[in-house]
């Protein structure tokens, strides 16, 4: 089979985002073609910022990517400008970048924008879209009242994925006719480094320090912890707007001695860290998935989400991890204060983690997708 793939460039050292290429490389391992269509933002500045990255064709891990240089005009695509501007740079290059590629499939990556420009290719090419839909962007329309441009995005789709079950039952509220699905993403599996000194007081969070991820409630939960065990650690892998501000947070709760913010670590790093932990927390909302969960798990981490999102597909409360409120960091401590209080209770629980996590590989999840274009792609 041949997909073609629409996600835009995310500055994070992948090709497009690195969990996206994880699912491509799935589907090369599977025996399907793949080919990708990378819209990138100029006049941006983050994770937007592909100031590194040339226009045109580059093959990545042997997949031609089709880099589409655009204006950028919005933030978040209020305005739709950002879409309609990818769209006509694609429609003059397109048949350079479909170049001896028949695709059978399109899967576009977010609503919204990188949808607008799969049902301007569905259009064009006559073959079936699907999009896959991670959390924000469909959260933050919902959240600002952009009800009926979301239902409008997702009608010109042929099949809509949500990458957890809650996220799927919110999008339910556009009032969509096409039909919605859930497939929770995957994650790339590594083995715990032997002789890996865990330590029984570390806390861990990784993330990008921005206000949904809830970083300042970990610090709050761990400032009350640290008063009972002065011998706690509480470590912060990842960069944000935010960082200064939760810096300041630790220095006015006095546990900036005890915090170690490490900023962004290459994935290897962020999976030693976190075979050095105890505990994994990340309380954030909304929250799509978060495919740091499954790896803080495969890591043997007790890890703590949150409830009534995307993770509540793969935590079981009490048995392989634990969930808790949003804004609650007395929850959080409760959980690791139960924790440390029966080891044993603790370790057998990540352990189910674990062991529940290593069934999540990318392989498994690109089955399930690979199983959905063939039903679209049937004659009919």
């Amino acid at each position: 089979m041949n997909i073609l793939v629409v996600a835009h460039y995310q500055n994070d050292g992948s090709p497009t985002a690195s969990f996206i290429h994880d699912q491509i490389k799935a589907y090369c391992a599977l025996g399907h073609n793949v080919r990708v269509l990378s819209p990138l933002a100029f006049g941006k500045k983050g994770y937007l910022s592909g100031s590194r990255i040339k226009g045109g064709k580059q093959t990545c891990n042997h997949v031609p990517h089709y880099y589409l240089r655009y204006l950028s005009l919005s933030s978040y695509g209020e305005k739709r400008f950002n879409a309609a501007n990818a769209v006509t740079t694609l429609k003059l290059q397109l048949s350079a970048a479909l170049e001896d590629f028949r695709p059978d499939v399109i899967h576009a990556h977010t609503l919204g924008f990188d949808s607008e420009i799969g049902a301007w290719l569905k259009q064009k090419l006559g073959i079936p879209l699907v999009v896959t839909t991670h959390g924000s962007d469909a959260a933050i329309p919902l959240q600002q009242g952009r009800t009926e441009q979301l239902r409008t995005a997702c009608d010109k789709a042929d099949r809509i994925i949500a990458v957890s079950s809650a996220l799927k039952e919110k999008l339910r509220a556009c009032g969509t006719s096409t039909s919605l699905d859930a497939i929770v993403n995957g994650f790339v599996p590594r083995e715990v480094p032997e002789n890996t000194a865990r330590q029984p007081l570390r806390i861990i969070q990784v993330c990008n320090l921005i206000p949904l991820k809830r970083v300042d409630v970990t610090i709050r939960a761990f400032a009350a912890l640290q008063k009972k065990h002065p011998d706690m650690e509480l470590v912060i892998v990842g960069q944000g707007s935010q960082r200064s501000e939760l810096e300041a947070l630790c220095q006015a709760l006095d546990i900036a001695n005890n915090v170690r913010f490490l900023g962004q670590l290459p994935n290897e790093a962020v999976f030693r860290e976190l075979c050095q932990s105890t505990f994994f927390v990340m309380a954030s909302k909304p929250e799509g998935f978060g495919i740091v969960y499954l790896e803080a798990m495969a890591a043997g981490c007790v890890t703590i989400g949150t409830e009534g999102e995307g993770i509540a597909d793969v935590i079981h409360s009490g048995e392989n991890g634990f969930l808790v409120p949003a804004d609650d960091p007395d929850a959080i401590v409760q959980v690791i204060e139960d924790c440390l209080a029966d080891s044993q209770k603790a370790i057998a629980l990540a352990n189910a983690g674990q062991a529940d996590a290593r069934n999540l590989t990318w392989e498994e999840n690109a089955k399930q997708y690979i199983r959905l274009f063939t039903e679209l792609t049937l004659p009919k």
